[in-house]
């Protein structure tokens, strides 16, 4: 019976670390591959439909959004022809109810719709190159 109990929470103390680990579903990067022309423009249409703001700053872009109480700030990682959604921070500022603490639940959710917005865009990029390649 210890043995038993014993490897069980082995197994518990292995998973749970595995855990860990593992990626957020917005940070799962998305390939630009050659489709891409202009970055900065196809994620200006991709972040605007959600109601994000796309920043340039130097060399670094951020994904801000202002919904409701919540206050996010993101930025996107663009290397090696892929973009991945890093999370910075989350706020609610303005909020008045008496519970103002963060559903991260929701956090996450909007940063998966950036995500997903990003991967539709260059979706219609793929599709329109093989319009285009259908009609040469």
């Amino acid at each position: 019976m210890k043995k038993c109990i014993f490897i069980i929470a082995l197994c518990l103390i292995s998973v749970s670390s595995l855990q860990a680990n593992t990626l957020q579903l917005y940070q799962d990067p998305v390939p630009l591959g050659d489709y891409v022309k202009d970055q900065d423009e196809m994620l200006t249409k991709a972040l605007k439909r959600h109601g994000w703001v796309y920043v340039i700053e130097g060399d670094r872009r951020f994904a801000n959004l202002s919904h409701k109480t919540y206050e996010i700030n993101a930025e996107l990682v663009i290397k090696d022809a892929e973009v991945a959604i890093k999370f910075i921070d989350a706020a609610r500022p303005e909020c008045t109810e008496k519970r103002c603490d963060l559903d991260m639940d929701k956090v996450n959710g909007w940063l998966v719709k950036l995500r997903r917005s990003i991967a539709y865009d260059l979706t219609l990029l793929v599709r329109d190159d093989a319009i285009r390649r259908s009609y040469l």
